[in-house]
Parts: C-alpha cells; structure tokens; sequence
C-alpha cells in the first residue's frame, strides 16, 4: 500500500514529524499510544505501538532501520502485526513531497483472513490518506493548502537514491484530491 502527501514545508519538517514516532497519535487515528524503549531518534530505535487494527487493540513492537536525515526513514513492525513501512521525503518546488509505502499482516489467522477482504484493504487505503493528509496540516498550520494522493510507480523519473530506488517515484500531481 502506497500514498504520499505534499506541502509547502521544508523536507525537515516531515522527516522530523515521522521521526517523533511519540506524535503518531496526533495524526494517525488507530494509533492510541507510542512508547520508545530504546535508541530514541536513531537507527535501531525500538518503540512500542498501541494499535487498533481492524477494530482490534493490539500492541506491535516497531525497528527505526534507516534513518537518513531529510530524505528517508524505514522500519519494520513485530509482534501481532508484522511488516514494514518507509517514508521517502523530497523537495518539489516551494512543497515537499512525502511518499509513505507499507506492508502490514496480521499473524492472528483470523485477523489476517479478515485483512485480505476488499474492504478492509479499501479501509486501509482510505486510512493511510486521512492520516497523511493530517499529517501535512500538522507539519504545515491547519489551513495550508495539503495535497494527498497515490504513488503511482513509473510515470515519473523521481530523484535517484543512493541505494538505488527512486525517492518518490511516480507521484501524479494530476491525480491529487485537495484535503483541507
């Protein structure tokens, strides 16, 4: 699952925002709690998440595994839900551009059989927008104007990362809804 969201901040101010994991309850409905047991802000940073998946309180342990300060952080998630997520972070013009991708499944069978439905994958995507586009007015003042949309891979050359990938590849401004 992919999204990204756009703002006229500088590309610190989104890195900083996802970095302070304890802030993800300001912006990310579902998440209740965030704890940091160890390595607060750096590479190997472990945190503890209060999380409602699916309707379903859950606590899931999360690895910060590379943090590269503006342009790239990337975790993996333990425990009840296992997976990974990362934020590739750009500057466009004026804005910046955060591009978030992640995978998450659950290890409960049944939580996982109810994950794969159509809905709740629609619910999941619905999720990460609303979250991304709270996070832009976070990072941005409420009434900046906060553009969130897909990250459509291919269709645009993105800006070459050292490891390789493309930094926000393929966001089509075109296909951005105005949130806000």
């Amino acid at each position: 699952m992919a999204a990204a969201v756009l703002a006229p901040v500088a590309p610190e101010d989104f890195y900083e925002a996802v970095l302070d994991v304890r802030g993800f309850p300001a912006w990310a409905p579902g998440v209740r709690r965030v704890g940091v047991l160890s390595g607060d802000g750096g590479v190997g940073m472990l945190s503890e998440w209060e999380v409602s998946f699916l309707g379903f309180g859950k606590t899931v342990r999360s690895v910060l595994e590379e943090a590269e300060n503006p342009s790239r952080l990337r975790w993996t998630y333990g425990g009840p839900v296992e997976g990974w997520g990362g934020c590739s972070i750009e500057r466009v013009g004026e804005c910046t551009l955060a591009s978030f991708r992640t995978a998450l499944a659950p290890t409960d069978p049944l939580l996982a059989s109810l994950a794969q439905s159509a809905a709740a994958r629609g619910a999941a995507r619905t999720h990460l927008k609303r979250s991304l586009s709270r996070l832009g007015r976070l990072v941005a003042g409420d009434d900046a104007r906060v553009l969130v949309g897909p990250v459509v891979e291919h269709l645009q050359p993105g800006a070459q990362h050292h490891a390789g990938g493309n930094v926000g590849a393929g966001f089509k401004p075109t296909l951005l809804r105005r949130v806000g």
